[in-house]
């Protein structure tokens, strides 16, 4: 049995990964915007609520299933999109596919990965998803379009949530872009930091420098993994408005997911727009460190867009009581990034599965002890507020 399988939550899971990587890179990945305060924001939400468990309830076997765009999926939970999710394990990428194949859930291919689309959709063809980022140039959106298309990708995820580049405390005082990693200049201050972390580092000297190969095709010819990276972020974001969605739209046949929304009337306008569900997410904390939770948005968003839009969910999710509160308080369905990533960080393909299987048990267990045996029959009744 190894570290990985003896993890019994997604806490124990999260010490393992930071134990495994430099210090620079663990900061980045806990950092968020600013303070940190978005990541502690919805985490800390979901303590505002408590369960209320039932008895004498027919409940087994209990069914944690949900149908998405006519595909029934095992659980209420899918994989979030996390950039550059090599820096953290070789072939990170892949192996969270592959774990999200062999659980029947989704697993969204960020826009901003290190394995391409045509790579992951072989591994997971009828598991995976495509975030897309609107590109400088409409061209180069044009072609990750027709690429996912061309890879057999059926569910486009439109992330809208940046319309500068991010800000990071943490790479401000690092003086490290997890995109383009060290630099000449900064690598004598992290070589001990490297150096007390062999396996993290061999993994990084194996890959070559965790080159982007979602964005090779669109560098100059030629180039280098650093040189890749360097026009990742150049050319990844570009303000996006409702015009480009209405483009994206037309672009796009199938099943189509505006993610990043935080307000009703925005909500409510992308669904006008096309859109065939949102997600509200303020992006893992990593958007404003002086938002309010994703939880307390989703609660918004549902009050004030109604109950007949389709509404995802993504933002602090650790444990499966968290997933049914999402779900009471209006998700549909659910998403999570860094539970995974501490799985795949921490084990690999082992890790990425014992991370699923962690949040997939304790759903199924604390669906049983509020009296439900489906998915459906949760409801805003089986949560209460808890007193401060």
């Amino acid at each position: 049995m190894t570290a990985v399988d003896r993890a019994v939550n997604i806490e124990g899971l999260r010490r393992l990964a930071l134990r495994r990587m430099p210090r620079f890179v663990g900061d980045y990945l806990e950092g968020g915007a600013g303070d940190g305060g978005g990541i502690r924001s919805n985490v800390n939400a979901f303590r505002q609520y408590k369960l209320q468990p039932r008895a004498l309830a027919d409940v087994t076997p209990v069914d944690t299933s949900v149908e998405l765009f006519g595909r029934k999926y095992a659980s209420l939970f899918g994989i979030s999109p996390v950039g550059i999710a090599g820096i953290y394990r070789r072939f990170a990428d892949e192996l969270l596919a592959e774990a999200a194949r062999d659980a029947n859930i989704p697993f969204v291919l960020s826009g901003a990965s290190h394995a391409t689309i045509e790579t992951v959709a072989r591994v997971a063809p009828d598991h995976t998803w495509y975030q897309l980022y609107g590109a400088h140039t409409p061209e180069v959106t044009d072609r990750m379009l027709g690429r996912a298309r061309d890879a057999g990708v059926k569910v486009l995820v439109y992330t809208v949530d940046y319309p500068l580049q991010p800000r990071s405390e943490v790479v401000s005082r690092t003086g490290v872009s997890m995109a383009t990693g060290p630099t000449i200049r900064t690598f004598p201050k992290l070589f001990l930091d490297a150096l007390v972390h062999p396996f993290w580092t061999a993994d990084y000297l194996r890959s070559g420098g965790m080159k982007l190969e979602s964005w090779t095709a669109y560098a100059p010819p030629g180039s280098s993994a650093k040189q890749v990276s360097a026009y990742y972020v150049q050319n990844w974001n570009n303000a996006q408005t409702w015009r480009d969605l209405d483009r994206i739209r037309s672009l796009w046949k199938g099943p189509m997911i505006v993610k990043g929304l935080v307000h009703p009337d925005d909500a409510l306008r992308a669904v006008q727009a096309g859109a065939d569900a949102v997600t509200i997410s303020n992006h893992g904390g990593n958007k404003l460190d002086c938002m309010q939770g994703a939880l307390d948005s989703l609660a918004q968003v549902r009050a004030g867009a109604g109950k007949d839009i389709r509404v995802f969910f993504d933002g602090g999710i650790r444990r499966g009581s968290d997933l049914i509160v999402a779900k009471a308080i209006g998700a549909d369905f659910c998403f999570t990034g860094r539970a995974t990533i501490y799985g795949v960080a921490a084990g690999g393909l082992r890790g990425a599965k014992r991370a699923i299987d962690i949040l997939q048990s304790d759903l199924a267990y604390t669906m049983a002890m509020i009296g439900c045996r489906t998915v459906v029959d949760i409801t805003r009744d089986h949560v209460i507020a808890a007193r401060p």
